[in-house]
């Protein structure tokens, strides 16, 4: 029966265990890496708010200059309104008061006062001319006005319209306006909290970094070499000298790799050397430390990269860490996390 791959621990409690023996900082590469993720992608909501800002106050400027302009044209039309209006007026005064004479004068009997008084045939003809030309113009004129007025009544009334729509499309945009400026000034905020994370972080990195082995010790220790009395480098038979366990165990089955990977960048930046004593986990933060077990035979690992993805596979380790161990294809392996003194 193929066993199953179990938790003894938490593997939070490896950042509990480090902070009380002050091997390495509460803050891991993935958790700054992370936080930069988000950082980045608020930083671009802040950019992507702020460029629609600027776009809603360029639309502000065109419909205010919209507005102005036809604020001015209903100006315009209203002093020619009054003036038709004026004209008007002044037509039907004097086609009144030619109506009211009419009138006085009796049927035809002005007229044919005035046409009597006409000393040839042809000034009588012209008198009666005459004074049908004057009747027709004032009606025509009145005609000409009234028609006027009424165009400029519709054209007042198609501006007005238009402002209307250029104020309500206006509204419209200080309401966006004031829902981009309040979600640009929240996300703002944001990016201050996390840029203020991200440098906690990166002091407690540092901080790690200054407790961190020497390069070189740190090199001989990944290549196996003895670092202690008893060594603490390469194969053993339990936990070496200069290392302490943590009780956060887990098993399962393990792979290798090497070959064709050599140089390749791990995920933690480091170059990837298949002699060097590191491993590939799914889970565990990046510069944690293993003890990995085979068939009675362990050895420390450095988990510097991401993996396996393949099945059930608990971790991938380095061609030299599984020569070490007797790992050839896969294995069954034991590992618990421990600390470097």
């Amino acid at each position: 029966m193929k066993p199953t791959r179990r938790l003894r621990a938490p593997i939070s409690g490896v950042l509990v265990l480090a902070a009380a023996l002050g091997g390495v900082t509460q803050a891991s590469a993935s958790d700054l890496e992370t936080l930069r993720e988000r950082a980045q992608e608020v930083a671009d909501q802040v950019s992507s708010y702020e460029h629609r800002l600027s776009d809603l106050e360029s639309e502000q400027a065109r419909l205010e200059t919209e507005i102005a302009s036809a604020d001015r044209e209903l100006a315009t039309l209203e002093l020619e309104r009054h003036r038709r209006e004026e004209s008007f007026l002044a037509a039907q005064a004097r086609y009144v008061e030619r109506a009211i004479e009419a009138y006085k004068a009796g049927a035809m009997g002005g007229q044919l006062e005035m046409l009597l008084s006409a000393r040839t045939l042809p000034e009588m003809l012209t008198l009666a001319e005459a004074s049908e030309q004057a009747a027709s113009l004032d009606s025509d004129e009145l005609d000409d006005l009234i028609v006027a007025r009424r165009e400029s009544e519709r054209a007042e009334e198609r501006i007005d319209a238009r402002k209307q729509r250029l104020m309500a499309a206006q509204n419209q945009v200080a309401v966006v306006t004031t829902e981009i400026s309040g979600t640009l000034e929240e996300r703002r905020l944001a990016l201050e909290e996390m840029s203020s994370r991200l440098e906690e972080l990166e002091r407690q990195a540092r901080r790690a970094a200054e407790r961190a082995p020497e390069p070189d010790a740190l090199e001989q220790l990944l290549a196996g070499a003895p670092t202690g009395p008893s060594g603490s480098g390469g194969p053993s038979t339990g936990i070496p000298q200069g290392f302490v366990g943590t009780g956060v165990t887990f098993e399962g089955i393990a792979s290798w790799y090497g070959p064709g990977f050599e140089g390749n960048s791990t995920a933690n930046g480091d170059i990837f050397d298949p002699s060097k004593f590191t491993a590939a986990s799914k889970t565990l933060p990046l510069g944690s430390w293993l003890y990995v077990e085979h068939e009675g035979r362990g050895v420390v690992v450095y988990v510097n990269d991401r993996g396996p993805y393949v099945g059930d596979r608990v971790l991938d380790l380095s061609e030299a860490s599984a020569q070490a161990i007797g790992i050839s294809g896969l294995g069954w392996i034991e590992a618990e996390v421990v600390l470097k003194k």
